[in-house]
């Protein structure tokens, strides 16, 4: 028969020391939970501060392998880059890294912050244009970015073409074969030359500018704010007058369409 608890000896019953035991166990476990959940928080406060150094170590040189390599130690931090990868199509990737390509190519020729902004606004307004909104609020973005102080937009262009087009970035990266002309903007080389080679094969005296001519170049002639001698200077004798007859339009401008999702 079980004794009744004398209360008088001040010593606690079976029933009590297992609930004051439970309760001990309780609080402990809060306790630890606490400790896991602050070593938790200094674990991910650690790894963005070492993130951090590294991509800025990394910006010295942001080689193909250089970012690839970062983003698979951090893969938390390339995360939302392959999300959105994976969300464009084809024409998508083709159309947003020639945006990119320019921006990044912009950037290492020396033009100024807004020259580079423009990029990604004129990106932004095409986006519009062809009824995708969700990509013209990341040109948008993009193009706040690159004004601001505080933020690297050209390293952030660098690891979002790297992610889903690894072989232009590549060239935008080695190659560096481009030409900042006064007036007319960022114009390939190698695409001047192969026009110039193909003007001289067919015997004719002007180059295919439908070929190489970027879209920006184009419309800056037909806005007036080119004149027609500069860019015939860089494009060969006539190209602005059959640019103008074109329309403006050109074989290397974005694709526009914004189409595959």
């Amino acid at each position: 028969m079980v004794q009744p608890y004398d209360y008088s000896l001040g010593t606690p019953s079976t029933t009590e020391s297992f609930l004051a035991g439970v309760q001990s166990y309780q609080n402990q476990q809060k306790v630890d939970a606490a400790r896991a959940a602050a070593a938790a928080d200094q674990a991910k406060v650690d790894r963005a501060r070492n993130f951090s150094l590294e991509a800025q170590a990394i910006v010295k040189d942001p080689s193909p392998s250089n970012l690839s390599a970062l983003y698979a130690k951090y893969p938390e931090y390339g995360a939302d880059l392959d999300r959105f990868s994976k969300n464009l199509g084809e024409a998508d990737k083709r159309t947003y890294g020639t945006i990119l390509q320019r921006a990044i190519i912009a950037k290492d020729s020396g033009q100024n912050d807004q020259e580079v902004s423009a990029i990604y606004t004129a990106g932004a307004e095409s986006a519009r244009n062809s009824n995708r909104p969700d990509i013209a609020e990341k040109f948008d973005a993009a193009a706040k970015m690159a004004l601001s102080p505080n933020m690297d937009d050209n390293f952030a262009a660098r690891s979002l073409l790297n992610t889903f087009d690894p072989d232009g970035y590549k060239i935008a990266y080695e190659q560096k074969d481009y030409e900042n002309v006064p007036g007319i903007g960022i114009v390939l080389k190698s695409d001047i030359r192969k026009a110039v080679d193909a003007a001289q094969t067919t015997g004719s005296s002007t180059v295919d500018v439908q070929a190489v001519i970027p879209e920006d170049a184009a419309a800056d002639l037909k806005a007036g704010k080119v004149s027609p001698a500069a860019f015939d200077s860089v494009f060969g004798k006539g190209a602005a007058n059959k640019t103008l007859q074109a329309g403006g339009q050109t074989g290397t401008a974005p694709s526009g369409n914004f189409q595959g999702q």
